[in-house]
């Protein structure tokens, strides 16, 4: 996750995001010292957040970004009404930790990023499904 530490060296003043989607779940990964990758590499990083510093890193990392070219992948700013698709209480299990002493990074718990991906049901989302189920995180 050297990118949120490249996104905490940029930021001035202190801001928070919420990371759902495959970049939350490669996070899940990387917290249990592991770094494989996600199934047919569907990469991408989904944050939502309050802060305007982190929104123009969003947007500076958009598809066809520099970002995208050095990383392999890009970002999706989200709106804060996708957090309505995880359970109403997913904030009593979630994850935080702050990158450079300026970003905290939030992250549902496996089980509740799952659920929008139980309800798009897609090949991708399953293949994630199992792919976190068979890494114990589930």
């Amino acid at each position: 996750m050297d990118w949120l530490n490249e996104w905490a060296d940029q930021l001035r003043d202190s801001a928070e995001m919420t990371l759902i989607g495959s970049a939350a779940l490669l996070w899940h990964v990387a917290r249990i010292g592991r770094d494989d990758p996600l199934p047919e590499n569907s990469m991408d990083a989904d944050p939502v957040t309050e802060s305007d510093a982190v929104a123009e890193l969003a947007y500076d990392s958009l598809i066809g970004s520099e970002f995208e070219q050095r990383h392999g992948w890009h970002v999706n700013l989200m709106p804060r009404t996708v957090l309505h698709h995880l359970p109403a209480d997913w904030q009593t299990r979630a994850f935080s930790q702050t990158y450079g002493g300026k970003l905290r990074v939030v992250v549902p718990a496996v089980a509740d990023l799952l659920v929008p991906k139980r309800m798009r049901n897609e090949a991708r989302d399953r293949a994630h499904e199992a792919f976190v189920a068979g890494l114990g995180l589930i």
